[in-house]
C-alpha cells in the first residue's frame, strides 16, 4: 500500500486540476482517515486477532479492554488447548435448539456467539476446559495525523495496493461534497463504489473455512 503522503499527494493534485476549494493539510487529513474507516467498516479488510482469557464456569467474556476501540465484529475463533475452530452460533438458535438451561451446560465449548457488542460467549459453559481462545476480528485502521503521514499507521497492514484508487475516489468524495460541488462528488461516489464492492468479495475469498451459522453442520473434524 501507498504511504498515506502519496495518497494525500495525488488527491491535492486532482483538485487542484479541477480549480476548486483550496483545502488545508489537515483537511487532507481528515478525509484519508473517513476514507479507510469506509472502508475498512464496508469490507471488514482489515483483521486482527487477540488471546482472550476465559474463566471457569463463566459463559461470557467481556471483550471490553481486550480488544480496541476500533474493533467491528469478531469474525471467528480459535481454541488454543484443543487446535479446533469453534463454530459459530447466535442465541436464538441455541434458545430454539437446546432445552431450557442451555446457559448452565459445562463441557469442552464447540460454539462460540456475541451478546451485544462486546460479551463473547462460549457454549457449552467452559467446565475442565477453559483454555484460552484466538479471537480474529474486523477493525477499523488506526487513523494518522498530520505528524506522521508519511508512514502507514500501525506498520504495514494488508490493504491491496490495487485498491489505493479507492481511498483517492472516497476522499475526492467527501471533499467535494462538502464544498457543495455536488455532481463531481457523486461521479467520485460511483468509481469509489465499485472498487468498494470488489475489495468486499476480494475479502470474502479470502476466508478458508465455512462460518455460517448453523448448529446442525457436520463439523470437519
Amino acid at each position: 500500500m501507498a504511504v498515506p503522503a502519496q495518497v494525500i499527494e495525488s488527491v491535492r493534485e486532482r483538485l487542484r486540476d479541477m480549480e476548486s476549494v483550496r483545502y488545508t493539510d489537515q483537511d487532507l487529513v481528515d478525509a484519508y482517515n473517513d476514507a479507510l474507516d469506509e472502508i475498512a467498516d464496508a469490507t471488514e479488510f482489515y483483521e486482527l486477532s487477540a488471546v482472550v482469557k476465559r474463566r471457569k464456569w463463566a459463559l461470557y467474556t467481556d471483550l471490553r479492554g481486550i480488544l480496541p476501540p476500533e474493533f467491528l465484529r469478531v469474525k471467528a475463533v480459535w481454541n488454543m488447548s484443543t487446535n479446533r475452530w469453534l463454530d459459530p452460533t447466535d442465541i436464538r438458535e441455541l434458545d430454539l435448539r437446546l432445552t431450557r438451561g442451555w446457559e448452565k451446560n459445562a463441557n469442552l465449548s464447540r460454539w462460540w456467539f456475541m451478546r451485544g457488542m462486546w460479551h463473547l460467549g462460549a457454549y457449552p459453559v467452559p467446565g475442565d476446559d477453559y483454555s484460552n481462545l484466538k479471537v480474529y476480528y474486523a477493525s477499523l485502521v488506526p487513523h494518522i495525523s498530520l505528524g506522521d503521514v508519511d508512514f502507514v499507521p500501525s506498520g504495514t497492514f494488508p490493504f491491496p495496493p490495487d485498491f489505493n484508487c479507492a481511498i483517492e475516489f472516497y476522499m475526492l468524495f467527501s471533499l467535494l461534497a462538502d464544498a457543495g460541488e455536488t455532481q463531481k462528488a457523486l461521479g467520485f461516489w460511483s468509481q469509489y463504489a465499485e472498487l468498494e464492492e470488489q475489495l468486499k468479495a476480494m475479502v470474502q475469498q479470502r476466508m478458508t473455512r465455512d462460518r455460517i451459522v448453523h448448529m446442525g453442520a457436520r463439523r470437519s473434524w
